[in-house]
């Protein structure tokens, strides 16, 4: 679905590959969407384990998918705490390949 999703997301993802992997974007091309899942729903392979640990049993996922002109498939994920919104987690898939997993520090306060 071509998605008119949050723009703060949307800019870091278009922002990343343009600045992080050289990749000329536009940004009508992207689709979005996003999904609640639970951690035991998360493919290790996509968010190792030990990224989730001390991370509220389910997130918000907001993802994009955006394939370049050389036909590179490029998905970003950003996990959102499911009441503050606040992100927790950034990750870009090159061809289904992870490129980039980074864990937000949470500021303390209580879940």
């Amino acid at each position: 679905m071509k998605g008119s999703g949050k723009v703060g997301e949307l800019d870091w993802f278009v922002e990343t590959l343009q600045c992080n992997y050289k990749v000329k974007v536009d940004s009508e091309q992207i689709s979005y969407e996003g999904n609640e899942l639970y951690l035991d729903e998360i493919d290790e392979s996509l968010i190792p384990s030990e990224m989730l640990n001390d991370l509220p049993q389910s997130l918000l996922f907001e993802t994009m998918l955006y394939e370049d002109a050389s036909g590179t498939e490029w998905l970003g994920v950003i996990a959102l705490h499911p009441r503050t919104n606040e992100g927790c987690l950034q990750v870009i898939l090159k061809d289904g390949e992870p490129v980039l997993r980074k864990r937000k520090e949470r500021q303390k306060d209580n879940d």
